[in-house]
């Protein structure tokens, strides 16, 4: 009965919105805010997976009219989506033949068994590696080994919701793995907010530019939630075994094999010509990111790991490929231009004109509130898709380059957390038998900080560095 309820909720609320007038919103802008919320109960009670919910922007543009159906398709095969399926493929070479395990296990032998190190040392290579490979591969790929040395001092899982080390241990991957935008690599969110300013500027997005003006945003992000997350008391001044286990590991997968070797080389080079394509956009100016990315995908099914075998095979593949992901991503974003296209999202930009002209600091407050708020109860992507039109239409109408107020809003929607609609690390970790209630309470105490953080030196990098605010 309860998961019926839970089920019925969000239809009844998006029929509610399509019967009953409200003073000024016509059919279509009542029909997107339905949909909204539909997807919103949908994604924080999860009565179904949350990619079955990002399907609903079809069925509903078809059957009520509310958006061109024609568009909406046309969002769940995008570039956008080309990008990230190429970038798993390759992920997927990494898993298949160690060369993640491996690159983990080498870092975090340099470590030690001091707790507070290695939580700090997860926390850190989560948030550098999410930036380059999508975050549910990072932390799929991290939790394994974290696990590891969990129980290498005798925590099994029964004991982990009891554990502040185990706690802390998981959640530095689980947060790590969101803050993924120092590059747009990080995953589809971060190709919204590319796809967002290209569509505003009319011009690419070199992705250097990205980095130089987001690696910040990560910083201010990133320290306050590591420095709240080792203030949490851990069990352990010092972990029994643990470099033992991980050396036992790394010395169990013996040398780099070709298959390792390749995969890295072609994840590598995609990445590295990605940054370069400023030296080469005007020989090859339909070379983007999205297509080198696709490029190296397809030569993993054609060079050889061994005599037997190439790198990847489809059989292996196609199983193991993200898909709901995807669906995420194009739901997120159908989601998002159907707010815009109704002009819902014009008419909370109206509301918010107001506050956000009264000054700069004033729109970067309520940007960011705005961005953390609707990221931590649903995916980042389809939070960037839903706010970074908002914030384009009112900046710009208020006479502001929207660009570096669209950016420090995006920072603070990486700040999610709380719940496991906020993102699939947070999502991952609950299925590891996490305390739930820590995470929220942990999460909760961490994010004011955060926030803040973003809030007051995004505002002082605004005033003080130019080159910020052009592109």
């Amino acid at each position: 009965m309860k998961t019926l309820l839970k089920v019925l909720l969000g239809p009844l609320l998006f029929l509610i919105l399509m019967v009953i007038p409200i003073g000024g919103l016509d059919n279509t802008m009542r029909g997107a805010i339905g949909l909204l919320l539909w997807m919103l109960v949908w994604w924080i009670m999860q009565p179904v997976d949350p990619s079955v919910t990002a399907l609903l922007p079809i069925l509903i543009s078809q059957l009520f009219g509310i958006a061109n159906t024609s568009s909406v398709l046309a969002t769940y095969f995008n570039a956008t989506v080309v990008l990230l399926l190429s970038a798993n493929i390759i992920t997927l070479a990494w898993t298949k033949w160690g060369f993640d395990r491996r690159l983990a296990l080498a870092i975090m032998m340099k470590v030690g068994n001091n707790p507070k190190r290695l939580v700090a040392m997860w926390f850190i290579f989560s948030v550098v590696l999410s930036s380059v490979v999508a975050n549910a591969a990072v932390a799929a790929a991290l939790f394994p080994i974290v696990l590891t040395t969990i129980k290498a001092v005798n925590i099994d899982d029964s004991q982990i919701k009891n554990s502040n080390y185990a706690t802390c241990a998981l959640l530095a991957v689980a947060w790590g793995s969101n803050v993924g935008f120092g590059t747009p690599l990080g995953g589809a969110m971060n190709l919204v907010v590319v796809n967002l300013i290209e569509e505003y500027t009319g011009q690419e997005f070199m992705y250097i530019d990205w980095i130089i003006r987001c690696v910040p945003l990560v910083i201010f992000v990133a320290v306050p939630m590591l420095l709240l997350l080792l203030t949490n008391k851990m069990e352990y001044d010092e972990l029994p075994g643990t470099r033992e286990a991980l050396e036992a590991e790394l010395k169990k997968m013996g040398p780099m094999n070709r298959g390792e070797i390749l995969s890295a080389v072609l994840f590598i080079g995609a990445f590295a010509l990605s940054l370069a394509r400023p030296l080469f956009s005007n020989l090859f100016p339909t070379l983007t990111a999205n297509y080198i990315f696709l490029l190296a995908a397809l030569l993993c099914f054609v060079l050889p790991a061994n005599e037997k075998e190439p790198v990847l095979k489809w059989g292996y593949t196609m199983p193991k490929i993200k898909w709901g992901v995807f669906l995420l991503i194009a739901g997120g974003t159908a989601l998002g231009d159907i707010i815009t296209d109704s002009g819902v999202g014009g008419m909370i930009s109206q509301l918010l004109v107001p506050i956000a002209g009264q000054s700069a600091l004033a729109a970067i407050i309520v940007f960011s509130i705005m961005g953390c708020f609707f990221s931590n109860i649903m995916t980042i992507t389809g939070c960037a898709a839903l706010v970074g039109p908002i914030i384009i239409t009112t900046m710009s109408g208020l006479g502001y380059n929207p660009i570096p107020f669209l950016l420090l809003c995006y920072a603070a929607c990486n700040i999610s957390i709380c719940l496991p609609s906020s993102g699939a690390g947070p999502a991952m970790v609950a299925g590891y038998g996490i305390d739930m209630n820590k995470m929220i309470r942990w999460g909760l105490k961490t994010i004011p900080m955060c926030l803040i953080s973003v809030i007051v030196f995004g505002w002082i990098l605004y005033l003080l560095w130019p080159g910020f605010a052009v592109i």
